[in-house]
């Protein structure tokens, strides 16, 4: 794909949202399959676990087929040329590794690579299920401190700010509630799940002056 066909892929869409660490893409397929009228794109760099995906979204349309997912193979940190200022939705579903830890800790590479592709008034949606921080707690976070509402109001809130993020929510979420929530994110875990979320939802700003 050329940067013309993202573009006139861009100019038919009501709206894009970037999955940003979509994993196997399947739920960039089901987003894009429930609004035709966006633009949806699932990134991530193990292109291999998202080849399936691939080949699903271009049988025909009788057959799953939809027009209107793209899959990019890249990391946030360094985001194509081609989706900078692109999206209006962005989400980051149960996050692990580079891009957990740099979304918790507000790292500069990661954070603002999900700016870097917002446009201003953009939203991020970033959910982290906190059973993760329970014991026996992984290797790879045990010197990660635990995403919390209390952590996202006291640390966060600045670290983000200075990178062009405003934080508008940070709550913790039940499978309770998981049918009141409008949002995509939440049919992910599914009302049946015991799982309980930690929801950070940011609007992309001008960043704060130092």
């Amino acid at each position: 794909m050329d940067a013309g066909e993202l573009q006139a892929m861009r100019q038919a869409a009501g709206r894009v949202l970037i999955d940003v660490g979509t994993g196997d893409a399947r739920t960039a397929y089901r987003i894009a399959r429930e609004r035709p009228d966006w633009l949806v794109i699932g990134l991530d760099p193990a292109w291999r676990r998202m080849v399936p995906t691939a080949v699903r979204s271009r049988r025909k349309p009788a057959k799953g087929g939809v027009s209107n997912l793209v899959l990019v193979s890249a990391v946030i940190e360094e985001p194509p040329q081609e989706l900078v200022g692109l999206a209006d939705e962005l989400l980051v579903l149960m996050p692990w590794g580079k891009l957990l830890r740099g979304v918790v800790l507000g790292e500069a590479d990661v954070c603002g690579g999900l700016r870097a592709v917002a446009k201003a008034g953009a939203t991020v949606d970033v959910t982290v299920g906190t059973s993760i921080w329970r014991d026996p707690v992984p290797l790879e976070i045990r010197d990660l401190p635990e995403l919390t509402p209390e952590y996202a109001r006291d640390v966060l809130s600045d670290r983000l700010a200075a990178l062009g993020w405003r934080i508008t929510a940070a709550d913790l979420v039940s499978s309770t509630a998981m049918e009141r929530i409008n949002s995509s994110w939440a049919r992910r875990l599914g009302s049946g799940s015991a799982e309980v979320v930690m929801h950070l939802r940011a609007v992309a700003v001008p960043p704060a002056r130092e």
